[in-house]
């Protein structure tokens, strides 16, 4: 009877972890019940500190892209799915929400990231771009500047094998001009406040 008790746990036991892990893997870029995670219909303004859920393939991107342009999202960008691949990296970034988990969809450059390549588990941060902050020669052409004005910079603060670096940090959804915690899914400030140094993304 134990030996039967021990099986029919294991069996229990692992169908468990199997659509745990589905579920988990489904969160990120997630269309069909969660508006692929994307939180703004153009740029998504505020700055982000967590952890790097998920890379998009290509044929993730092509699924975000598509959803993206089919229900008004990113109006300016050309229909041309290629060039959103070529020029776009779309990434997920988990920040802690209210006790869970909220996964942001978040664009770059795919330059950039081919540069520096930026992994799942990997600690990082990211910021619409900046008015002074230098373009790239890739996108000063007028169709690739839309590319440009819609995706921000992603940079990584901890690798993931560095497990004391992310303590330094708090990871959540900042206001850019003065490091106000934000719901991640509202956009409201946070009651009680959280903040931030937006500098150096150290908790104040």
């Amino acid at each position: 009877m134990n030996n039967l008790f021990k099986n029919v746990f294991a069996k229990v036991l692992f169908v468990l972890l199997t659509l745990g892990s589905s579920a988990a893997s489904a969160d990120s870029f997630d269309c069909d019940e969660n508006h692929c995670n994307l939180f703004a219909r153009g740029t998504y303004p505020n700055l982000v500190v967590g952890e790097v859920a998920a890379v998009a393939s290509d044929k993730e991107a092509i699924k975000v892209f598509r959803w993206a342009k089919s229900h008004g999202y990113w109006p300016t960008l050309p229909d041309d799915e290629s060039a959103f691949v070529k020029l776009v990296q779309v990434m997920s970034i988990a920040v802690p929400n209210d006790g869970e988990t909220t996964e942001l969809t978040l664009l770059m450059s795919r330059e950039e990231f081919e540069t520096s390549e930026i992994y799942p588990g990997d600690f990082a941060r990211y910021t619409s771009h900046l008015f002074d902050e230098p373009m790239s020669a890739t996108f000063e052409s007028k169709t690739a500047r839309l590319y440009w004005d819609l995706f921000g910079c992603i940079a990584v603060l901890c690798r993931a094998d560095d497990k004391d670096c992310p303590n330094r940090y708090a990871p959540g959804v900042y206001r850019v001009k003065d490091g106000i915690g934000l719901d991640p899914e509202t956009g409201k400030p946070l009651t009680p406040v959280r903040k931030v140094d937006p500098e150096t993304y150290f908790p104040l």
